[in-house]
């Protein structure tokens, strides 16, 4: 069954935002989102597609990161290990990319 709590929390630690920051980015209630991160509720496909948005995240990773060992059957130890590997370096590379979009003049509000 998909995870999708741990995927939010392992995604928004990966690219350092604050669960108020994702959840005001989603338009959803800070509550809700935690909800979601504890597992108390299951978001809604438009949810999971509001909060990939807001953390930067594509929502395909976010279902993979998801993914629990019953959804990977088939996938052997090694394998799995380097895509999780992958996984890790690809929210690194995403959350230096918004933390530059975030830094450049022509994204800046203030």
């Amino acid at each position: 069954m998909l995870n999708y709590g741990r995927a939010i929390r392992i995604a928004r630690a990966a690219v350092g935002k604050a669960q108020g920051t994702v959840a005001e980015k989603a338009g959803l209630s800070p509550s809700y989102l935690s909800q979601v991160e504890k597992e108390a509720r299951t978001p809604s496909l438009s949810a999971i597609e509001s909060i990939s948005r807001a953390l930067g995240v594509p929502m395909r990773l976010l279902t993979l990161l998801a993914a629990d060992d019953e959804d990977l059957k088939g996938t052997n130890a090694e394998a799995a290990q380097r895509l999780g590997l992958d996984l890790i370096d690809l929210l690194r590379q995403l959350a230096r990319r918004e933390r530059l979009r975030e830094d450049s003049p022509d994204t800046r509000t203030d």
